[in-house]
Formats: C-alpha cells, sequence, structure tokens
C-alpha cells in the first residue's frame, strides 16, 4: 500500500522534481543549482532523505500541478530559478522549461513572464533570492 500524501507535499515533491530534472538538461548538477535546490527544499518543508530521493530519480515522482494562482506562479518561478541557479540560462534548460511548463498547461506567456523575473532577479544580485517575492510579482499573470 502506497504512502499517503498531502496535495501540498505531492505538489511539492513535483515542483522539486521539475526542477531537478531542468537542473540535469545540461548533463551536469553544479553545486550552486544544488543551493538553490536545498532552498526550495527547505522552503517546501520537504526532508533532507526525500529531496536525495527525488534527485537521484526525478521522474518517479508524480507530477501534481498546483491550482491556487501563487501557487501555480511560485511553481514556475521555483523551475525558472533551476534554469538559471548556475548564473546563466543553458539553452537545453530553457528548452526543458519550456516543454515542462506547457505540459503542466502554463502558457508561453506565463513562461516567459516567470523567467524574465527570475533571470532579472539573479542577475540583479541584490540580497537574498527569494522565489515567493518573484511569485508574488508574477502571480497576476496566473490569475
Amino acid at each position: 500500500m502506497g504512502e499517503f500524501k498531502s496535495p501540498e507535499t505531492r505538489e511539492a515533491e513535483a515542483m522539486i522534481a521539475k526542477a531537478v530534472s531542468i537542473m540535469k538538461a545540461d548533463g551536469r548538477i553544479e553545486e550552486s543549482e544544488l543551493g538553490i535546490l536545498r532552498g526550495i527544499t527547505s522552503r517546501l518543508g520537504i526532508d533532507e532523505a526525500t529531496a536525495e530521493r527525488i534527485l537521484e530519480d526525478p521522474e518517479d515522482v508524480e507530477s501534481s500541478l498546483p491550482g491556487d494562482p501563487f501557487k501555480r506562479a511560485l511553481f514556475i518561478v521555483f523551475m525558472a530559478s533551476a534554469v538559471w541557479a548556475d548564473g546563466h540560462a543553458d539553452e537545453s534548460e530553457q528548452h526543458l522549461l519550456s516543454e515542462i511548463g506547457k505540459s503542466l498547461d502554463y502558457t508561453s506567456e506565463q513562461i516567459k513572464t516567470a523567467t524574465e523575473a527570475v533571470a532579472s532577479a539573479m542577475e540583479g544580485g541584490e540580497g537574498e533570492f527569494d522565489p515567493a517575492l518573484i511569485a508574488v510579482k508574477v502571480a497576476s499573470a496566473f490569475s
């Protein structure tokens, strides 16, 4: 019998799995990307063992798309954060972000809005990167 997981836990694990898939798109996960991943898992309340399991096999995680506009914005912001985590947006990572986003029913406009907001925040380097603040800024594109 499978383990019961709340909808929030399933959504959080799906966010992490999609971020890991994007980070792996260029064939490697750099330490800066692992730092972003640790931040995401911490914010989402995912324990280290679960994060390691997802890191090893992100395809084993069920996709669970949040319905709430803020959570949807946060989800795509986390995925865009994975693209920019190493300081640059590799073409294969950007392509995978677009594919994953579209497969989860995000529009091209929503993906672009989140990606541009994350890129601007990462390039600006002003203080600690906060995906939740970015999601608040782009959530209007998700309502």
